[in-house]
């Protein structure tokens, strides 16, 4: 879940670097929600599919440390 991984980069120094599939789906939805600035390289065609290169969130945006404050950890 996107909020959940946008916690988990705020507990990191950034540059961080996202390598598993799902997580880097889920910085996608950040970047376009505007809570993070990231760099998401398009996936590149392989012979069984697609593999998704990582991706690198640059920066948290200050909507992003907003909504890590209104929807807080359990």
């Amino acid at each position: 879940m996107p909020i959940i991984l946008l916690h988990r980069l705020a507990e990191h120094d950034l540059p961080v670097a996202v390598n598993h599939g799902s997580d880097v789906d889920a910085v996608r939805v950040l970047s376009l929600a505007g809570h993070v600035k990231a760099s998401i390289p398009k996936p590149v065609r392989t012979l069984d599919g697609y593999n998704q290169p990582p991706a690198t969130v640059i920066a948290i945006t200050s909507l992003g440390h907003s909504m890590i404050k209104r929807f807080p950890r359990r």
